[in-house]
């Protein structure tokens, strides 16, 4: 998994639980393998891993799964692009997504 394939992933209309958790189980596996995506991808495996913990045991509908994959998708594609862009951008991309991950993980 790197982030291009991340993206693709993420164009799926639906997914359940465990094709989310399935995401995060590649996403984690990818991040180990240090390379220049390694924290962001870490980073989208701890949103879908937060993600399916907060919906495991309770009667969701479809709208919160698009939702879920709609801002993750917005996410890995920004990451995607600025990491085309330069190291600068990037880093500084990451660094707003990692905020952003803080404060949902806290709402």
């Amino acid at each position: 998994m790197d982030l291009k394939l991340a993206c693709v992933w993420l164009q799926r209309d639906t997914a359940g639980l465990s094709d989310i958790e399935d995401f995060a189980a590649r996403c984690l596996n990818a991040s180990r393998t240090a390379t220049r995506e390694s924290a962001a991808l870490l980073l989208l495996a701890q949103s879908a891993q937060t993600f399916t913990e907060r919906q495991s045991g309770i009667a969701a509908n479809g709208e919160t799964f698009q939702a879920f994959l709609a801002r993750s998708r917005a996410y890995a594609t920004t990451l995607r692009d600025a990491a085309a862009t330069s190291d600068a951008s990037f880093l500084a991309t990451l660094n707003d997504f990692a905020a952003q991950l803080t404060t949902e993980a806290y709402a």
